[in-house]
């Protein structure tokens, strides 16, 4: 039977979600805490690969195991069961029983992520782990103005890690804002798809339009494509967050 897990998770202390050969990544914790309930190895799915740092409120993943028991059941077991076992920066949030051709990465629909700019002079520490401080002026109407011309199908190559392989660099940004509240700034952002390092480049150079270091039309003419050292640097891990994955209805 094939489930869905429903994850969040702390990613300070972790290399990213994808399990590594020579770093602690969540993939392996998840898959560890399951082995132990289950009594066998076994290998999650997840929908989105989450950087070194990078947090996660709504990752999804897939698993299939051999149950016997009615789904409510199964589905009961997997969320307590590897929970008892997790680290406290880890948890399985809830399970649903799917189809066979569902895949967490392939059947998505689109992907939802955030990124938490701070303007306080102090951070609390209790937020500094998920904020990342944005001291300076900023025009944010001019940020949003350069914001604005995300929604569409672009090419984000100039937005994506150097060195990677990125396939096809053409994905579509579905919504997208910036908002303010007190003294927090905060980007959102839905997408069919992300490549890797995407939403924080994007981040980072939108900085550099409201620090006035590059125009609109500068910001623009990156979404036709073009080589990394274009855009403006990635802006630190620990503002972005994985908020939620949706799905179709069939799924």
């Amino acid at each position: 039977m094939k489930f869905r897990l429903r994850i969040a998770y702390v990613g300070t202390d972790y290399a990213g979600w994808q399990r590594q050969d020579n770093a602690l990544a969540v993939q392996q914790v998840v898959e560890e805490a399951l082995a132990r309930i289950l009594g066998r190895s076994v290998t999650v799915y997840g929908a989105g690969r989450t950087d070194a740092g990078v947090h996660a409120r709504g990752q999804v993943a897939h698993l299939t195991v051999a149950a016997s028991a009615p789904a409510a059941e199964a589905c009961r077991a997997l969320v307590q069961g590897s929970n008892r076992y997790l680290p406290a920066a880890v948890r399985v949030l809830d399970a649903d029983p799917v189809d066979e051709t569902f895949h967490a990465r392939k059947s998505a629909a689109f992907k939802v992520y955030s990124y938490r700019l701070c303007r306080a002079p102090v951070i609390d520490p209790f937020r500094a782990p998920f904020v990342v401080p944005a001291p300076g002026e900023l025009d944010l109407e001019a940020m949003k103005r350069a914001a604005s011309l995300l929604p569409g199908r672009h090419d984000f190559s100039a937005f994506a890690k150097s060195g990677g392989s990125h396939g096809q660099p053409e994905r579509t940004i579905h919504q997208v804002e910036w908002k303010e509240a007190g003294d927090e700034l905060s980007f959102r952002v839905a997408g069919d798809g992300f490549l890797r390092g995407m939403v924080r480049a994007l981040v980072g150079t939108t900085l550099e339009v409201g620090r006035g270091r590059r125009s609109v039309d500068d910001f623009a003419d990156l979404l036709g494509g073009g080589p990394r050292a274009a855009a403006g640097p990635n802006a630190p891990a620990r503002g972005l967050c994985l908020e939620h994955v949706e799905y179709s209805r069939r799924q």
